[in-house]
């Protein structure tokens, strides 16, 4: 799984130097990378019910190198419908996991389509899905125990039981399936 991260991220990153064969090869047409990970992650710092300052953080300490990376790819169709041309976009996102005490989440791989189409001169439609398919991504936390072995949430204070009912498990940005449509019509004054 690490090696498919590993290739993934390095055809990203020379994607925008090779050179296209022709004009409907398929293009970066974005390319975003970070060094952190790309879900919310709690800092650990809270105000417990006796009014006390707490500070849990080194339970969510990374231990690994955090990277998240997104990328979309554009391929133009030579006009398959009513002569319009359509150009098809291959979202990507990456993200190399995150690795504390208390927060796990494996790494993720996600690939979502979309299509562009020019219906005039001025005027766009574009519908895209991001992250229709995915691989890996999975978070797993776990509980802190006071003197009486009641279980809380470190990054919050909040009893255990709370924090599940409340569904205040991170999801990692982007991570959401996602359906966008666009009607874009441009203007020129």
């Amino acid at each position: 799984m690490r090696r498919l991260f590993s290739l993934l991220f390095l055809f990203l990153l020379a994607a925008p130097t090779a050179q296209a064969a022709s004009s409907s090869a398929w293009q970066l047409l974005t390319l975003q990378a970070e060094n952190r990970h790309a879900g919310n992650v709690w800092q650990g710092y809270f105000l417990g019910l006796n009014g006390r300052q707490y500070n849990t953080s080194s339970f969510y300490k990374n231990r690994r190198i955090g990277f998240k990376a997104k990328a979309t790819f554009a391929k133009t169709a030579n006009q398959p419908w009513g002569r319009k041309p359509v150009t098809w976009l291959l979202p990507v996102s990456l993200d190399g996991g995150y690795q504390a005490k208390l927060y796990q989440a494996e790494p993720l791989l996600s690939l979502g389509l979309g299509a562009i189409v020019k219906t005039s001169s001025n005027s766009l439609i574009t519908l895209r899905i991001n992250d229709a398919f995915k691989v890996g991504g999975d978070i797993k936390e776990q509980p802190c125990y006071d003197s009486y072995r009641r279980q809380y949430h470190c990054g919050s204070g909040l009893a255990w039981t709370d924090y599940i009912r409340v569904g205040n498990y991170s999801e990692l940005d982007g991570n959401r399936h996602r359906l966008e449509f666009k009607i874009i019509q441009k203007f020129s004054f």
